[in-house]
């Protein structure tokens, strides 16, 4: 298991830069809490509590309900693509080849699935930071979310944060894993906040803008989980 990398948050308009790790271990298991009802179907975790993510390919020409895929099309090969990399499916991003974005809407309570982990890999070219996990969160009242909530397109956020995906001493090649408590994240912004009131509503995957990338640099990512 390795440390997480640096956090970079986006309150509205601002940004603000904060080197505190979150790490595995303060991780609170909040097994009191029940899982809340999502009232959009297909928008938030299943009955376990699970939102899985990179876990199978679809069309990023043509994604699914709630995701939203933009990238160059005139490149070859493409910002973004899915390769069978050592048996898991995994997502190939390569920021030299051009700025990319890729993510879904969700509708999920925090503390109802705190936990976040994702895998990830580099080649020889790749740099910590070439690509970035956003999370996008949003404090409302609950019972007050329609249909409209979870359109086309991303959502209205409240507060993004950014994670520069990698770390700076790995072997190439070898995959690592992440572990995020969001519930300790989202208290960092919103201390007095009601824990039914803060919301995730994005999971994406840009590529970094705080260096060029180089052109044959490749980020794999799978198996993003978002867990009780």
């Amino acid at each position: 298991m390795t440390s997480s990398p640096a956090l970079r948050a986006k309150p509205k308009a601002a940004r603000a830069v904060t080197s505190r790790r979150v790490l595995a271990s303060v991780m609170v298991v909040l097994g009191s809490l029940g899982m809340a009802s999502c009232s959009l179907p297909g928008a938030g975790v299943d009955v376990s509590g699970d939102l899985k993510l990179l876990y199978a390919p679809f069309s990023l020409s043509n994604p699914p309900r709630y995701w939203q895929v933009n990238q160059k099309s005139d490149v070859n090969p493409a910002p973004l693509g899915w390769e069978d990399k050592d048996g898991r499916i995994a997502l190939a991003a390569r920021p030299g080849m051009g700025a990319f974005e890729i993510g879904r809407r969700t509708n999920v309570i925090v503390l109802a699935s705190p936990f976040l982990s994702f895998d990830w890999q580099f080649n020889s070219a790749a740099q910590v930071g070439d690509v970035e996990l956003v999370l996008g969160f949003r404090r409302q009242a609950q019972g007050s979310w329609t249909e409209s909530d979870l359109g086309s397109g991303k959502p209205t956020m409240d507060q993004e944060v950014r994670i520069a995906v990698g770390q700076y001493e790995v072997r190439y090649g070898e995959w690592h894993r992440e572990y995020f408590d969001l519930a300790t994240l989202y208290r960092r912004y919103w201390p007095d906040a009601k824990a039914d009131e803060v919301r995730l509503v994005w999971i994406g995957i840009v590529s970094g803008d705080d260096h060029i990338a180089a052109q044959n640099s490749v980020t794999h990512l799978t198996h993003i989980l978002l867990s009780r």
